[in-house]
């Protein structure tokens, strides 16, 4: 028989499931005008804190604290929407209409990225109540261009993937402690 170190589990607290994607401008609020950048899957979100001490050579170090700090999130888009690549690139690649149902996506030459905002939510039902998680990184850029992983056409699925990476990073003109990321959780009955 099992030996469980905890007598039950808060489903209320778990989060299932993936999450929505979408981008902004920064500075947009979590009820403003976000676009979704379709199916897809988030495989991690990070903050990532690099750390610096005072060493004193010959005593316990005297000071600990955080000289940097970054939100990552990794993923994968399978709709290729040169919109959204455009968007979320900031300027490093660009969309343009061709003929008649062709568009085209410029990429190279360019010497600025924008910042954008994104937007990760999860959403689910537990005995008629919505609960829902979203994660707001303020302030991120992509950390490459849009890439393509294709796939066999016998593969079991066969979708092509479109990998991305972002970094945020803090702004400034937010107030201390919530310049990186933000995590709110609602529960809706």
């Amino acid at each position: 028989m099992a030996n469980y170190q905890n007598s039950s589990v808060d489903s209320t607290k778990l989060i299932l499931g993936n999450a929505k994607i979408e981008c902004a401008a920064v500075g947009t609020t979590v009820g403003g005008t976000w676009v979704n950048l379709g199916a897809g899957i988030v495989n991690s979100a990070n903050h990532n804190i690099t750390k610096y001490d005072t060493q004193a050579g010959n005593a316990p170090d005297p000071i600990e604290g955080i000289a940097d700090e970054t939100f990552t999130v990794a993923g994968e888009m399978i709709e290729y929407d040169a919109s959204v690549l455009s968007l979320i690139s900031g300027g490093a690649v660009t969309k343009a209409d061709g003929a008649s149902g062709v568009t085209v996506l410029h990429g190279g030459g360019n010497t600025t990225i924008v910042e954008k905002a994104f937007k990760l939510t999860n959403t689910r039902l537990i005995s008629g109540v919505t609960h829902q998680t979203v994660i707001i990184v303020y302030n991120a850029t992509l950390d490459n261009g849009p890439q393509f992983t294709l796939k066999s056409d016998n593969d079991t699925s066969p979708f092509a993937v479109m990998p991305f990476a972002i970094t945020g990073k803090n702004l400034s003109t937010l107030s201390a402690g919530s310049q990186l990321y933000e995590v709110t959780r609602t529960y809706n009955a």
